[in-house]
């Protein structure tokens, strides 16, 4: 499906922000931090095509079980990753005792934001040990929000909330001159909005769209990954905001548009193997690359290549190991334990 290609596309363009930032590349996709939002109405939308006749017929708990095992190991994966970082290797700049470590490890396994700035001075992100695991809180949230009122989920209630959620998140928007915002524990609240407009629009997309009706449209894959790309580059956006209405264009518009399309595709030979790869290597990627950039930083720093001097290099390094570790930690780690996960899960509901 085009669309797994695509999640792969937003989690790599993030590999690259996060690499570009470490390692003073500040002109390489600047607003990739958009993917987050992206990956937001690709979440409602396969949750919804997924579970949503499901959780009309009463079955809660089992969808919350289920989200859970698709989450939580490789959640739990990355707070290892970043826990041993910290525990093993204490940024100088960033002085952190083992105690704090280990108080953030236990949020970090359940994906609970951290909101006390004194466990981790330095640092203002509600999931420092992971960075970009903060979303998985909101996903979570917005996946139990839906668990909840689906069933009394009609397609006008539906609007009502996608409008209301839309609105906040303008008022975000125009607060923080863009949408990057909720990851930080001053912007928390701003997460709700945040997650809620899209997530919602995605489910209002799979309501209203049928992946099987293609209407003889003919787009090259190609075509929708460089759409997605442009977001991220943010190529016209000369001052904050410009850049803000560009990124709600992006969210409310350009998005919703890019996945009807790649709805409606239908890929073949290299391409859709191409694309179920980028799809498998999505979420493990997004979720262990920042503890190995962490890892190369301080390798960046002993070595002669000066990161300042040679960015690329540096980014690339980061790329391939990244990639190489996602590979290994879903074949190895994720794979199999959702698979036991699930087993026993249809174990125990034939006992039941």
């Amino acid at each position: 499906m085009a669309l797994d290609g695509l999640r792969g596309v937003a989690a790599v363009a993030v590999v690259l922000y996060h690499s570009a930032d470490r390692f003073s590349a500040k002109g390489l996709l600047p607003e990739a931090y958009l993917a987050v939002d992206f990956f937001f109405i690709l979440s409602g939308l396969v949750v919804a095509y997924a579970y949503e006749d499901r959780l009309k017929a009463g079955n809660t708990l089992d969808y919350l079980v289920r989200r859970a095992q698709r989450l939580y190991p490789m959640i739990a994966m990355g707070a290892i990753l970043g826990a041993s970082f910290y525990a093993t290797y204490p940024d100088e700049r960033d002085e952190v005792s083992l105690w704090s470590v280990a108080q953030l490890s236990c949020l970090a396994i359940f994906s609970l934001p951290r909101l006390q700035e004194n466990l981790f001075p330095s640092s203002h992100s509600i999931a420092p040990l992971n960075i970009p695991s903060w979303s998985l809180f909101f996903e979570l949230f917005v996946s139990a929000l839906y668990g909840a009122v689906a069933k009394f989920l009609t397609t006008s209630r539906l609007a009502a909330v996608i409008v209301a959620a839309f609105a906040l998140e303008c008022a975000g928007v125009y607060q923080f001159r863009g949408a990057d915002f909720g990851s930080h524990i001053q912007a928390f609240v701003w997460g709700f909005p945040r997650v809620i407009f899209p997530f919602f629009a995605g489910v209002l997309i799979n309501r209203l769209v049928s992946p099987a009706d293609s209407r003889g449209i003919s787009l090259l894959p190609s075509m929708l990954v460089i759409a997605l790309v442009v977001t991220f580059s943010n190529p016209l956006a000369a001052h904050d905001r410009a850049r803000a209405l560009e990124d709600l264009i992006a969210i409310a518009v350009v998005y919703p548009m890019i996945i009807v399309f790649a709805m409606r595709l239908r890929l073949h030979g290299w391409e859709s193997s191409l694309f179920t790869r980028l799809g498998d290597l999505s979420f493990p990627i997004y979720l262990v690359h920042f503890p190995c950039l962490l890892w190369l930083d301080k390798i960046a720093r002993r070595s002669g290549i000066v990161p300042a001097e040679h960015p690329y290099f540096w980014i690339s390094m980061e790329l391939v190991l990244s990639s190489a570790l996602a590979v290994g930690v879903s074949t190895l780690y994720d794979v199999p334990l959702r698979t036991w996960l699930s087993e026993r899960q249809k174990r125990l509901n034939r006992r039941g």
